[in-house]
């Protein structure tokens, strides 16, 4: 009887010797899309021991623009039980991305160490200093349980999942946590992988090309003494600001106004910039859109010819074969310098414009000089045949 009672007692501290006394009852990983962070739970969402709200198998995560940084894996939570005798010792956080349908055969994953939270204690929901607010999740744990973070006390992740090259991909991901059974050491690894059905946990997304602003019509509208630039959207992406800038010749601009942007649209945005203070002659101009990840786009340039009573000005800048000055009074010393400050043409006005052959000059910045006894103007010339 003795013998029969000493094989009984072998052979169930045998059985429970091989018995898993540590394990994992919850999981789930920290992603912020479009500027917004939250929990997409793994193991058993919605069996009552959930970390966030939001689910992360099959989930579609959804379209980012490439390199826009709007779709970031920034950190990841787990529950562990364990027995009386037993211990977690690490976990960990596995993942690889790959195009839809292409799964490598043997995937190569990036890992996220996941540092020793806290030991729960009952009521715990996410207070510990420095996990995750409640607000954002973190989940309830029962007392005698860890929790495992990143950030928790080190440095949280940031995975920029928009590097990718436009196409639609798949984020795969496992858990790994490693403990001791009866107080053997921190030898024993488990897996926490959607029981490999099919293929650990899995979610969606896309990327995108950059997708630039797409600028309707612009035009300018003479007023005499001021312009009125209009312009419109049709669609936006990521836009930050639209930048008004002028030029006299049509090559060189400079900023001379700024306007917010409507930052997502779809539909059409319609937008005005004064110019307040023209030059004689033509002005030109264009807007330049200002993108959030310091990307620019730029519309076409559209030009007007100001006719200021009382000043002379350039009708046609850049010049190509004729130089056509407007508005003078008889009498004006009108003088043309290169950009050396050598005098190569000189006259005086015989009427009210002048146009000079400027077929002789060779391409580059001139300065034409306009002198009556009541002015004195010098103004930019462009000739480029």
């Amino acid at each position: 009887m003795i013998k029969k009672i000493l094989f009984l007692f072998i052979c169930i501290f045998v059985s429970l010797s091989g018995y898993a006394q540590f394990g994992l009852y919850a999981s789930a990983v920290y992603i912020k899309s479009n500027g917004s962070s939250a929990f997409y739970n793994n193991t058993a969402p919605g069996l009552g021991q959930d970390i966030g709200t939001l689910t992360f198998q099959g989930t579609d995560l959804g379209v980012f623009e490439q390199n826009s940084a709007n779709l970031k894996i920034t950190g990841s939570e787990v529950k562990t039980f364990k027995g009386p005798g037993d211990n977690v010792c690490s976990a960990r956080l596995n993942f690889t991305v790959y195009p839809i349908g292409v799964r490598p055969v043997s995937p190569i994953y990036t890992a996220i160490d996941l540092g020793f939270y806290a030991d729960c204690f009952a009521p715990a929901c996410g207070a510990f200093f420095g996990s995750f607010p409640l607000v954002a999740g973190g989940g309830c744990c029962t007392a005698g349980d860890q929790k495992w973070q990143n950030p928790g006390s080190g440095i949280a992740a940031d995975i920029d999942l928009t590097t990718f090259t436009p196409g639609s991909y798949t984020l795969e991901m496992y858990y790994s946590y490693t403990g001791e059974d009866g107080g053997a050491g921190c030898v024993t690894t488990k897996f926490d992988n959607n029981n490999n059905n099919p293929v650990n946990y899995t979610a969606s997304f896309t990327i995108s090309s950059t997708a630039p602003v797409s600028f309707g019509n612009i035009q300018v509208t003479n007023l005499q003494n001021r312009n009125k630039i209009s312009w419109y959207t049709l669609s936006e992406s990521e836009t930050a600001s639209f930048t008004l800038e002028h030029s006299l010749n049509g090559i060189s601009f400079n900023s001379i106004g700024d306007i917010p942007a409507a930052g997502y649209s779809t539909t059409s945005k319609a937008y005005t910039l004064m110019h307040n203070d023209p030059n004689m002659g033509i002005n030109y101009y264009r807007v330049r859109m200002n993108e959030n990840g310091g990307r620019q786009q730029f519309s076409r340039v559209v030009k007007t010819s100001n006719n200021l009573p009382g000043h002379a000005y350039v009708n046609n800048n850049p010049v190509n074969n004729n130089l056509l000055v407007k508005n003078l009074s008889k009498g004006d010393v009108i003088t043309l310098f290169n950009a050396y400050g050598a005098n190569v043409y000189r006259t005086v006005a015989a009427s009210g414009q002048l146009n000079i052959d400027a077929n002789f000059y060779a391409n580059g910045v001139y300065l034409l000089k306009i002198i009556n006894k009541d002015s004195n103007v010098t103004l930019p010339v462009i000739i480029q045949h």
